[in-house]
Order: C-alpha cells, then sequence, then structure tokens
C-alpha cells in the first residue's frame, strides 16, 4: 500500500485546473534564434532526469478526483528511502478549456528547484501541445522559463524551447491532491453501487465539486456506521487508507482498506 507524507505526520491515501497554462503566460511567449541558457542550466536539467530516471524512488500515489463537470485530478508523489519528497507528478482533464496533461514538480529539501509542464492547450489557435520548463531560487522564486509547442505531442522532444515571460507555477494545489485538503477534502458524501460492487463517495461537502469512490469489500468499524444511518453522516471528514487495483479488462479502481469518522 502506498503512504502519503504530509508535514508533521503520514497520512494514507491511494481546482484550480490549467492555473499554470494560461493565454496570457502564452501570448507573452518571445522568439529566440537560438535556444535560451541559464547559468546553471545542465546541472539543474541533469537534477531533473536523475528524478524521472530513478527506478528506486518510491510511488505514493493521491486519490483520483472526478468533479462533477467531468474534470480530473491525481498525483503521484516520489520519496527515497528516507520518505523525502524527490518529486510529483500531476495529472489533469480540464472538460471547461479541454486541456489535459501533467506537471512535474522536482522538490529538494521541501521546496521547488523546477517544474515541468507538458499538455494540450486549446487556447492556441490552432491547439497544441507545449511543454514549459520553470527554474526556482531557494527562495522558491521562479528565475527562468523557457517553453516550446508542437502540434503533435511526439515532436515535442525535437522542437526548440523559446523564452517565455516567468510562469510560477504553484505547488499547493497539488499538495491539497496529495493530502486531501480544501477542494479534495474526504468528506463523507453517500454510497453508491454498480450493481456487482458497493462504492462509497467521498468529497469536498458541496453540491457541485471533486469527490472520489472507492469499493467496499467489508462492513465492519466505522464503515458499518455510516451505513446504519447515512443521512447522519453526510459532510463529516473521514480519513482512508486504500489500494488501487487494475482488473482483467485494465480498468483501474480504488479499494477502501480502512475508513476513520474524525469526529
Amino acid at each position: 500500500m502506498n503512504k502519503l507524507f504530509k508535514f508533521g505526520w503520514i497520512l494514507f491515501a491511494t481546482v484550480i485546473i490549467a492555473s499554470c497554462g494560461t493565454d496570457e503566460n502564452n501570448s507573452d511567449q518571445t522568439p529566440t534564434e537560438t535556444e535560451p541558457s541559464y547559468k546553471g542550466q545542465e546541472e539543474i536539467e541533469a537534477r531533473m532526469l536523475e528524478r524521472d530516471t530513478n527506478l528506486a524512488l518510491i510511488p505514493a500515489n493521491s486519490l483520483i478526483y472526478t468533479h462533477s463537470n467531468g474534470s480530473t485530478e491525481e498525483a503521484t508523489a516520489y520519496l527515497n528511502e528516507k520518505g523525502d519528497i524527490l518529486k510529483i507528478e500531476e495529472r489533469f482533464k480540464d472538460t471547461k478549456t479541454g486541456n489535459y496533461g501533467t506537471r512535474a514538480f522536482y522538490i529538494e529539501k521541501g521546496k521547488r528547484f523546477a517544474t515541468k509542464e507538458t499538455f494540450l492547450d486549446n487556447n492556441l489557435k490552432p491547439a497544441m501541445f507545449v511543454e514549459r520548463q520553470s527554474f526556482y531560487d531557494k527562495n522558491e522564486k521562479v528565475t527562468f522559463t523557457q517553453e516550446r509547442a508542437k502540434e503533435y505531442e511526439i515532436d515535442l522532444e525535437t522542437a526548440p524551447f523559446k523564452m517565455s515571460k516567468l510562469v510560477d507555477c504553484p505547488v499547493k494545489p497539488v499538495m491539497q491532491i496529495l493530502n486531501q485538503e480544501g477542494v479534495y477534502a474526504t468528506t463523507f458524501q453517500g454510497f453508491t453501487s454498480n450493481g456487482e460492487m458497493d462504492f462509497i463517495i467521498l468529497g469536498e461537502n458541496t453540491l457541485e465539486g471533486y469527490t472520489t469512490s472507492l469499493a467496499v469489500q467489508h462492513k465492519e468499524g466505522d464503515i458499518g456506521k455510516l451505513l446504519a444511518n447515512e443521512r447522519k453522516y453526510v459532510g463529516v471528514p473521514v480519513e482512508v487508507q486504500f489500494e488501487r487495483m487494475i482488473d482483467e479488462t485494465d480498468f483501474e479502481f480504488q479499494i477502501l482498506v480502512s475508513l476513520k469518522i474524525l469526529k
């Protein structure tokens, strides 16, 4: 089972969509004849690559969230043997804009030193796949941003980078996903069934927002309390442990391992 590390304690776990990739940033792109350079860039890119290719890092998955409008969010933190987060990858789909892709956060001693966004930007005409890299100083202030765009994502790797207006890709939203906070809070929202399996629905206590569902395989403990008085507990925060499973049809779903009512 994966474990997520909150600042100060351990939390088990299985909106700001496209806030890092807006049309305003793209409109300020400044093209250059040669690829941009940055002092220490090779060293930074080497550290990014080391994290991308380090198979020894331990993945810790978030819950998979789906918004009432169809947008989705999920994240994976990659930890070393000491439990330090070295990289976070966020995967998103925004149904309002049609944008989708990933954001990668490269971490050193709890702070970003680089971010990399790869996403389809439907704000561009025509729509293009964009890769944007930003570097940060020791105080996490963005100091350099470069980006490249292509019609097909497969062509991004060979496209030259161009200078861009500085873009600070905030880490707070993805940490909320990992830590089940804010719009990704896990309050009890009820039960549902697909005819073969029962699911518990968790999410922010609002009519429209992000929710996540977990398959219920046992009904002991606090699960029994929720089943016995479902209406009473709607909106009550809970803490969950879960696992991700993939069935024979490659469908991925979440299985509830344990649940604790927090008040």
